[in-house]
């Protein structure tokens, strides 16, 4: 065999090779991945293995994405690459309960008519054309669920999304949570809330909203969610102690400066007989819990920014009253907050105690830093300034302080004596002194993180940003008393989109000793200005007092002071953006010049020596 020949089958073998083995692979380790990234964004969750071992009866995911139409828009192509990738795992791990099946609905085809039938929403492109991007799925009766576009922008819920559907379809009934609140939350006639915590809750459960005067709690109910409760009279009380008793799950939400609450409606005004403040009163009593309606916590190390008029500039302050609760400070050793990779914010929340007599057990949820502290609830309701609120500030000898606990075991009724001797009283069952079995109680301090304003960031390239985790804090929570734990692991998971965090942490930096030296230059300017205006108010800031007058020469020293602090306050602002500017170019030269520069010296250097030997 002469050497060309040779070289041609060798060729043709690796060949064969290749694709053999690729055959081989495809079929043996279907679904199978090796996932190298830092955060393990391509491994699959116990949650969602969890799901697919209890799967019993087998399912259709019917994938619909109109790849022709998606192939002009890469954001797009490359997301459908990871979704297709995600739904052939689940499928290849499910041992065949998942039968997966990827449809491209061409126009005026009844793949089309089915898609839209099914509610998928297609998006119009330029053209004239549309993507189509969802899935359907179907159990084994013909229930339906459907995700109805798979967002780029919410790629971190990908996999939580797809298994939710799933699970959705496995079990048996909808779980059904009873809720009693006083914010305006009840959804409209579409079923939107505009609320997005709720309306979350809403594709999950169904949803009992119960009437300010309501004489009765569902019994089929699996948990009560207590939010920001209306002024309640003795009977409803007393339901609630005892549905609590006969079920044993309940989520309360109370607040004593409720931000939420008094938000101004389409009206400009606030809702009618709008709580500030709320609490359970003989309830907390009876599971132990201490609450102060009139006190709120402040946080000196994790106040949220908040924009501050100063001198007719407006500045970014940190607010100690708006705080975030980092990964740090929420309980690591429960699964609904382990997984947490963000902070949770907050509004002026209230501190929780527990007496330790009810003969519960009282787990921390939230705590804040060593930095915290109690203010009076009357003086956060008169929005104090970050200036007014750090005066004289002393961290609370108890911080870190308490924002939620995790109430559980056996549970004692707050009406000892029997139902309340109001007329009308409406029982449905007998008087329970103990609950019937091991409870559980979740306390939250605090109303405002149902905010979508403390944990959504609206952003004109991007979208809607997700900034902190006070949605998968509740949702979680929620599965915990009511739901599904296997999802609990799921609504953490990160973006594959990975943010310049050292860049980042650099300009953060910067910002913080900049902003540093800003607060010392404007608190000095601040008080020399007070004290030239008072000086001026009295009549004595002038030089026509004489030469020799002290006030007046104070008052010159003080215009001096003032100017200069003015020039070192601009100063700053320009030695600032001169450092970013020079930042950014550092980074530059590291991260995209210098690489192909030592790459080229390389094979310059190379040459040189190729051509050294050859001579």
């Amino acid at each position: 065999m002469n050497r060309t020949r040779f070289l041609w089958v060798m060729i043709f073998s690796l060949i064969l090779g290749f694709a053999g083995l690729n055959m081989a692979s495809r079929i043996l380790l279907d679904g199978a991945r090796i996932d190298l990234t830092e955060r393990g964004l391509y491994q699959l969750s116990e949650g969602t293995q969890d799901v697919l071992d209890r799967l019993d009866e087998p399912m259709s995911l019917d994938f619909y994405y109109s790849r022709a139409d998606a192939a002009g828009y890469p954001e797009v192509r490359a997301y459908g690459a990871r979704v297709r990738e995600l739904l052939r795992t689940l499928a290849a791990r499910s041992g065949g309960a998942l039968r997966l099946e990827e449809i491209d609905p061409a126009p005026f085809s009844p793949e089309e008519d089915a898609a839209i039938a099914s509610g998928l929403q297609p998006v119009p492109v330029e053209g004239g054309g549309q993507i189509f991007f969802g899935l359907v799925g179907r159990n084994a009766v013909d229930d339906a669920r459907i995700i109805a576009f798979f967002d780029p922008q919410d790629e971190a819920r990908l996999e939580y999304e797809i298994v939710r559907l799933v699970a959705e379809l496995e079990r048996a009934r909808t779980p059904h949570l009873a809720i009693i609140s006083d914010l305006p939350f009840a959804p409209d006639r579409e079923g939107r809330s505009g609320n997005r915590i709720i309306d979350e809750l809403g594709a999950t459960y169904q949803l009992s909203w119960l009437e300010p005067d309501f004489d009765a709690i569902p019994d089929d109910a699996d948990a009560l969610l207590v939010i920001h409760p209306p002024m309640m009279s003795e009977t409803q009380l007393y339901l609630v102690d005892q549905f609590i008793l006969a079920r044993g799950r309940a989520l309360v939400a109370v607040d004593p400066m409720a931000h939420l609450a008094l938000k101004p409606g389409p009206d400009g005004l606030p809702p009618l007989n709008a709580q500030r403040a709320t609490d359970l009163g003989r309830l907390f009593a009876s599971w132990g819990v201490l609450y102060d309606r009139n006190a709120v916590a402040m946080d000196a190390e994790t106040g949220l920014p908040v924009q501050i008029i100063e001198g007719g500039r407006t500045r970014m302050r940190a607010y100690p009253l708006w705080f975030s609760v980092p990964p740090s400070g929420l309980n690591q050793t429960l699964p609904s907050l382990a997984g947490l990779s963000r902070a949770v914010n907050l509004g002026a929340p209230g501190v929780l105690g527990f007496d330790g007599q009810s003969g519960l057990s009282a787990t921390p949820l939230l705590t804040t830093s060593a930095q915290a502290a109690r203010l009076d609830a009357d003086i956060a309701a008169s929005s104090p300034s970050p200036e007014e609120l750090m005066r004289g500030f002393e961290a609370d000898p108890d911080a870190p302080l308490t924002l939620g606990l995790l109430l559980d075991g056996v549970l004692q009724t707050a009406f000892s004596d029997g139902p309340p001797a109001e007329d009308g009283a409406p029982l449905n069952r007998a008087h329970l002194d103990e609950s019937t079995g091991p409870g559980e109680v979740i306390v939250l301090a605090d109303v405002d993180l149902f905010d979508p304003a403390f944990f959504l960031r609206a952003d004109p390239v991007q979208g809607e940003q997700v900034v902190a985790d006070n949605l998968a804090l509740v949702l979680n929570l929620v599965d915990r008393l009511a739901g599904d734990r296997a999802l609990v692991s799921l609504r953490s998971r990160s973006s594959s989109n990975r943010p310049m965090t050292r860049v980042d942490d650099l300009r953060t930096r910067a910002e913080a000793r900049y902003l540093t030296l800003q607060d010392t230059l404007q608190a000095e300017l601040n008080e020399a200005e007070g004290r030239l205006d008072e000086l001026t108010r009295l009549g004595r800031a002038s030089a026509l007092g004489g030469a020799g007058s002290d006030d007046a020469a104070e008052a010159d020293a003080l215009r001096l002071q003032i100017l200069d602090a003015r020039e070192r306050l601009r100063e700053i602002e320009r030695g600032f953006r001169v450092e970013i500017d020079a930042l950014e170019n550092r980074l530059l030269l590291w991260t995209l010049w210098l690489p192909p520069l030592v790459v080229l010296a390389f094979g310059v250097f190379a040459a040189l020596v190729r051509r050294r030997h050859r001579a």
